[in-house]
């Protein structure tokens, strides 16, 4: 980790004046000391954007599905039920043919891209308070987007190394090595912290930034704000069961943020200006080759229709299942951006659709998740009427047929909506393994789908630890749990006790 680390202080060499909300000018190449940096505000602020460009861009060499974080957004798609991959580098997410071992290089790039990071973001964190002289104010909002930032970071980590929290927590399942400090190549490994307490870090981290952000405002979307920090406390509420505090955190950036209107929805999800997107990835033409190119959604949507007089191309590796486009009204506004391909049975969606210049920015976050989120928080707490007006709310702006459902028949109702509303931004994979529903893939799916389904809470959404952590960390071990570290890999579903 300690090269990353390097690489990434780096960045404080180059500027000499860098605003909170130039990340993009950050182009680390060489090495600097870790504490170096840290001699200023603008230091801490340059380190701070190397992280930021880690996040965005970096970590995975030549493959597009560890490109950054909105690669692991299409991976953890392409291993749900809707989405078909015909071609090109997520054949094995969609294939599920064992990309989530140990020994396989998926497990240990995604472990050694949020380490990398956790360990960057750690410097901000430890240095950042020793620095004498600035604005307190400028301090206490680069420590907040660095909190928010490492609490993502172990979200996403506990998300993919172990069970949802409902079912680990019971069981005091093991999660993943907590550092807080910056480590070096002489720090020992630690053991896997219980899932609890990592939770509780990610809790802590997320309510450090809540109160350091407070009065932050930012200039672009890309960087996390007290919003993002709002959302991704109703998104961890609601992985950890809380209920009422998931709803709340959901009202807060609800208030804040409009729904997608229908013709923003149909435009192509490439502008982060929308008023609707709470967190996004800002592109321009400099590093449109890291985070478009081969590696965005936009080159992997099948889509053969030309708009804006664009000259726009895309490698036709994503479409969609028929039984899921068959879930849309013929009047849903959202229903219109699919198109059949007669020769394979399966359907295009220009729901991503890039720029003339492709330059066309990512969606992390939009307020219509947020209203879903409330949703399934009040309908889990039953208050079906207020769950179920959420519901129709959306339903009623899409012009879908409105439900009158309630109990578990209004929760698969939300459920059916998120698949709709949210599809290709991330959530299918995460959402299948805290709704603890199987895969199925019923309809048309090509013949590497895998041919069969995998039930409820299999070992299969659950990835090894990286065979390379097991080896080169002393205090973590192969024996398969529950007597030792690693996670089992295999169709056996964990159920509770």
């Amino acid at each position: 980790m300690k090269k990353f680390l390097s690489i990434i202080m780096a960045a404080a060499v180059l500027l000499t004046s860098v605003s909170c909300e130039d990340f993009l000018s950050t182009n680390p190449t060489s090495s600097v000391s870790d504490q170096s940096v840290f001699t200023s505000t603008q230091g801490a602020q340059a380190a701070l954007s190397g992280c930021y460009y880690l996040l965005f861009f970096g970590w995975g060499g030549d493959r597009a599905d560890t490109q950054g974080y909105i690669s692991h957004m299409m991976s953890n798609e392409t291993c749900g039920d809707d989405i078909i991959v015909d071609g090109g580098w997520y054949t094995y997410d969609y294939n599920h043919w064992g990309h989530q071992r140990g020994d396989i290089f998926k497990s240990s790039a995604l472990w050694s891209y949020y380490y990398d990071l956790i360990n960057n973001i750690n410097s901000v964190i430890a240095y950042t308070p020793t620095i004498e002289g600035g604005i307190q104010s400028d301090k206490d909002y680069i420590m907040g987007q660095a909190y928010a930032m490492r609490a993502w970071a172990y979200f996403q980590l506990i998300q993919t190394y172990q069970h949802t929290y409902a079912l680990a927590a019971p069981k005091d399942m093991p999660g993943v090595p907590l550092y807080i400090e910056p480590s070096s190549d002489k720090t020992e490994g630690k053991p896997r912290g219980k899932i609890t307490d990592v939770y509780d870090q990610i809790l802590s981290d997320l309510g450090n930034a809540e109160k350091l952000l407070d009065g932050f405002v930012r200039t672009q979307k890309n960087h996390f704000d007290l919003s993002v920090v709002q959302g991704l406390l109703s998104r961890v509420y609601l992985e950890m069961n809380n209920w009422a505090e998931a709803a709340r955190y959901a009202d807060l950036v609800l208030a804040k943020y409009p729904l997608t209107t229908n013709e923003q929805w149909t435009y192509g999800f490439n502008d982060a200006s929308t008023s609707s997107w709470v967190w996004g990835q800002l592109i321009d033409a400099e590093h449109n080759l890291d985070a478009n190119g081969d590696y965005s959604p936009f080159s992997l949507w099948s889509n053969y229709i030309t708009r804006n007089g664009g000259d726009l191309w895309s490698f036709n590796c994503f479409f969609l299942n028929d039984k899921f486009v068959a879930l849309f009204d013929a009047d849903d506004i959202r229903a219109k951006q699919f198109h059949l391909v007669a020769a394979k049975g399966y359907y295009m969606s220009d729901k991503f659709y890039d720029t003339p210049d492709l330059t066309g920015d990512h969606v992390f976050m939009r307020a219509d998740e947020m209203l879903l989120n409330k949703a399934e928080a009040l309908a889990k707490q039953s208050k079906d009427t207020e769950a179920r007006d959420c519901l129709n709310q959306l339903r009623t702006l899409r012009g879908a047929t409105l439900s009158s459902k309630s109990g578990n028949a209004l929760l698969d109702d939300i459920y059916v909506e998120r698949r709709k509303e949210l599809y290709g931004e991330g959530f299918a994979w995460f959402d299948l393994r805290r709704e603890q529903r199987p895969l199925l893939r019923e309809g048309k799916h090509n013949e590497f789908s895998g041919g069969k389904p995998i039930p409820a809470n299999s070992w299969r959404f659950v990835y090894q630890i990286p065979t390379n952590e097991i080896i080169n960390n002393p205090n973590i071990n192969s024996d398969i749990w529950p007597n030792g570290d690693q996670n089992p890999f295999g169709e056996p579903s964990l159920v509770l006790e």
